[in-house]
């Protein structure tokens, strides 16, 4: 860590990776078993809660970073189940786009929830934590934003 004079040391990108890794391990970890626990995989679980507005498939596969055949096979079983709907794009009547049903948006916001594993570690800061991590949050995800 560097330090500079009369403050706490400075971290380095290479100091934060693995406490950033165990954060997202846990959020993983999280979203895996209550995902199956309503009988998704982790990739339908993270594309329904990320179908807050209808997508298109390509926008989609982009998000889940997998190829677009991958994303129609798991939109595929969802729309089975009735959690969401594929429709022809007004802009291109080739492409598809994915929306949540009624039922895929309840099950999305039930799936939130459920993740007690993550709510009980935020639930665990202070609220002076919570207030400073947010904003942090959001620069780093601006940051990461393709």
């Amino acid at each position: 860590m560097a330090q500079e004079p009369g403050r706490r040391p400075v971290p380095t990108p290479d100091e934060l990776l693995e406490p950033l890794a165990v954060v997202v391990r846990g959020h993983y970890d999280d979203l895996t078993a209550v995902a199956g626990r309503h009988s998704l995989s982790s990739a339908q679980a993270r594309a329904l809660i990320a179908l807050t507005e209808p997508m298109p498939m390509s926008a989609l596969a982009q998000h889940l970073v997998c190829d677009a055949s991958n994303a129609t096979g798991l939109i595929g079983r969802m729309e089975a189940r009735g959690l969401v709907t594929r429709t022809p794009s007004p802009e291109d009547r080739r492409s598809k786009v994915a929306a949540r049903t009624p039922e895929g948006t309840a099950l999305a916001h039930r799936i939130r929830d459920e993740m007690r594993v993550v709510h009980g570690a935020l639930e665990a800061l202070t609220p002076e934590e919570r207030t400073a991590l947010l904003p942090l949050l959001h620069r780093l995800g601006a940051l990461l934003a393709p």
